[in-house]
């Protein structure tokens, strides 16, 4: 929303004829100050400008003299205090608008959050009440510089949007002076959980003495827990300019940043008399430019995180008649030929270096000794800190020193990233702290395990243990160990052989000694009787198995002689006569006879071959 209507929607208190800047392209949209005065009774015609008032409280207390402002929804008055004799400045909702329930809410919602606040920079709330008319405010009245001194009312109120218009911009002095004193009562009011989020020109008044008074609460933001939003989601909220890119997207999920936006777009205007929604950073003083870039990031999470932040950042600009410039920011040294220039020239008088370097963030060009860049604002200082910690980390890194990462890489948490550049150092600073971390616990694993494989005479595994161990460590823990080994091994071997020989265990004893022969053991005329003993017993064991499964063969081949005559219905070919040959020979010519003639008997047969054929064992078939 553009309108001062859609921005204001209480109405503030607004500018008289003739300091509305009409006809300036960059001039607020501002309500023309009417004099009227206000009678006790309607209008027929039904003009707001006049009213009677119902309420026996605000009658009787307080004298309206005449209308000084309106807005889209609320009508301002100057009223005198009956009792008090003070002039106060009474705010209500406009005819129109009266009836509507969300905006009687966010009327008094407005009167919440300016009683929450009690800030010598905010306007002060006296009193809330309710008429026939509808709700009503009275605050404190903000007279500006009197003109005249025949007037019989206090002078007309006067905004900062007046003062600039009027006088041009201000110098950077009484710029940052008034931000500074804005920025107190805003961050204040973020204290007591309040957020403005319609800072902008003519919602600054200020008073006789050019002291800045906040008001116009109307947009106000209530954080306190339980508070009922009245912001609907998506909801369009901002003057133009002023307002946060936020609010133009979705103004309920707004938080104390848009604050942080406002008092930055309130001290561009100030310093250079535009609007803010045509920001250019060249515009600004150069010791000014990184804070006020840094406050209207469009991505609110690269702006300052808070007010204090902001103001602490424009505390450290430093005025060049309000202090003597230091010797660190009046000279730079080139870093050629170390000739100390003064920050007057460009070009070093010694070897005509222009003091130009790269931005370690953005990567545009700035001055050498420059702090901070001009176009993100990241701190130069920072982030060579940050470089030179991870260019040390990564030396000790090589060097396997991971104790002193472990030390170190806690300091990158002070670094504050500004953009993707920055975040890849914190990310490899953390990386490596992560690697640090595993390496040492790894290394105490490796540690208990040599140790416990050392106990079980496991030096094959010690060996790779040890070879892993030095490559997490320089410290060379295990290398006496590592250089026993072989003669750990020869002797357990050798123990081994002997235990195995007397165990009879021949298969253990011919791998031992024979990896102890190709490992050039001394006790060689040994190791080869015992390998020569154990080959033979092998030998042995390997023909009495061959031998076994032999007999074995030939007994199936006997005995299935009878059950196949016998199955295959007693055949006389030649085929059968000669596979079983043999057996019939065994059967009628060798000892054999009797008992392979009972087991052809088993099957039903008294031989082999057919009963017409000789039985010299006398048994029939």
């Amino acid at each position: 929303m553009s309108s001062d209507a859609q921005s204001n929607p209480t109405g503030a208190l607004l500018s008289p004829p003739g300091r509305s800047g009409a006809g300036r392209p960059d001039a607020e949209p501002q309500t023309v100050r009417v004099k009227a005065p206000v009678s006790r009774r309607h209008h027929a015609d039904g003009d707001t400008t006049v009213f009677r008032a119902t309420s026996d409280t605000l009658d009787d207390q307080y004298e309206l003299l005449e209308k000084i402002g309106s807005g889209g929804m609320g009508v301002v008055y100057l009223a005198r205090d009956r009792k008090l004799g003070r002039y106060v400045a009474v705010k209500r909702l406009s005819r129109e608008m009266v009836d509507s329930i969300p905006l009687q809410e966010r009327f008094l919602r407005e009167a919440r959050a300016i009683a929450a606040l009690n800030h010598i920079h905010i306007v002060q709330l006296y009193s809330l009440g309710k008429d026939q008319l509808g709700p009503f405010i009275v605050m404190e009245y903000i007279p500006g510089p009197r003109e005249s001194e025949e007037a019989n009312t206090p002078p007309e109120p006067f905004s900062l949007a007046d003062r600039v218009h009027r006088e041009g911009p201000l110098p950077l002095d009484n710029a940052l002076d008034l931000i500074t004193k804005i920025g107190s009562a805003i961050d204040y009011a973020h204290g007591r959980q309040v957020i403005h989020r319609d800072l902008k020109p003519s919602n600054v008044l200020l008073d006789a003495s050019g002291e800045p008074k906040v008001v116009d609460f109307g947009l106000a933001r209530l954080t306190q827990k339980g508070e009922k939003p009245l912001t609907l989601p998506g909801e369009q909220m901002l003057s133009m300019g002023y307002g946060a890119p936020e609010q133009e997207t979705d103004a309920s999920v707004t938080d104390a940043r848009v604050d942080v936006y406002g008092l930055g777009a309130l001290l561009y205007f100030c310093v250079t008399g535009k609007n803010p929604r045509y920001f250019r950073p060249n515009d600004l003083p150069e010791v000014l430019r990184m804070a006020i870039v840094k406050a209207l990031e469009t991505d609110r999470e690269e702006r300052w995180e808070n007010v204090g932040a902001f103001l602490l950042a424009l505390a450290l600009v430093k005025s060049p008649d309000e202090s003597k410039p230091s010797m660190g920011k009046s000279t730079w040294r080139c870093k050629w030929c170390e000739t100390t220039n003064p920050s007057v020239i460009r070009y070093c008088g010694s070897c005509g270096w222009d003091g130009g370097v790269m931005c370690a963030e953005c990567g545009s060009e700035s001055r050498f000794g420059i702090q901070y860049c001009g176009v993100c604002g990241a701190d130069a200082k920072t982030y060579e800190e940050a470089q030179a910690l991870v260019d040390q980390l990564e030396r000790h890194r090589a060097t396997k020193d991971f104790s002193f990462i472990l030390q170190k890489e806690k300091q990158i948490a002070a670094f504050n990233a500004r953009g993707v550049n920055g975040r890849r150092l914190v990310e490899r600073v953390n990386e490596m702290g992560q690697e640090a971390g595993a390496a040492l616990r790894r290394r105490l694993k490796l540690a208990e395990s040599i140790h416990q494989q050392l106990r079980d005479e496991n030096y094959e595994r010690v060996r790779e243990h040890i070879e892993e161990y030095n490559t997490v460590s320089v410290d060379g823990a295990f290398d006496d160990t590592a250089k026993g080994l072989a003669e750990s091994i020869h002797q357990r071997d050798t123990v081994r052989v002997r235990e195995a020989q007397r165990a009879r265990r021949w298969d253990a004893v011919a791998r031992d000694a024979a990896s102890l022969l190709a490992a050039g053991a001394p006790e060689a005329p040994e190791l080869n009787a015992a390998l020569r003993r154990a080959k033979g017993h092998l030998l042995f064991h390997r023909v009495m198995r061959r031998l076994a499964i032999a007999l074995l063969v030939f007994a199936g081949y006997v005995l299935s002689a009878a059950p196949a005559y016998r199955l295959l219905g007693r055949p006389e070919g030649t085929l059968f006569r000669s596979v079983y040959a043999p057996v019939a020979y065994m059967q009628q010519h060798t000892i054999l006879a009797k008992p392979l003639t009972g087991y052809a008997k088993l099957w039903g047969v008294g031989r082999l071959f057919g009963a017409g054929e000789s039985n010299p064992s006398g048994i029939e078939a």
